[in-house]
């Protein structure tokens, strides 16, 4: 079974890796800073239109921190459980008698 889990544990930190960079690659998508829109005779219809890009923009930047973030957030995950991990098997190691270990209640 920890083979098993190392497998997870390695697909974990990989996952992690491919959202950093991925986010990173998407962020990059949109050029900085964003160019000026051209200029529509119709007053109504050019605010709309600088208001769809500058959405588009927002999203565009949302989406690549967000994926970054995930990176983050899996990275941390992977961590913490081959922390755990390996506390639950030195621990395993250092039970002599498992029918004499009881649980710290309180402590």
């Amino acid at each position: 079974m920890s083979a098993e889990i190392k497998v997870v544990f390695k697909d974990i930190l990989a996952a992690s890796s491919i959202f950093k960079s991925q986010g990173k690659r998407y962020d990059a998508i949109v050029p900085r800073p964003i160019k000026p829109v051209p200029v529509v005779t119709d007053s109504s219809l050019d605010a709309s239109l600088s208001l769809v890009l500058q959405s588009v923009a927002l999203v565009y930047d949302s989406v690549g921190a967000s994926m970054q973030a995930h990176g983050d957030k899996l990275k941390s995950a992977h961590d913490r459980y081959v922390k755990v991990e390996d506390d639950v098997s030195d621990l395993m190691k250092s039970i002599d008698v498992p029918k004499d270990v009881r649980p710290r209640i309180g402590n």
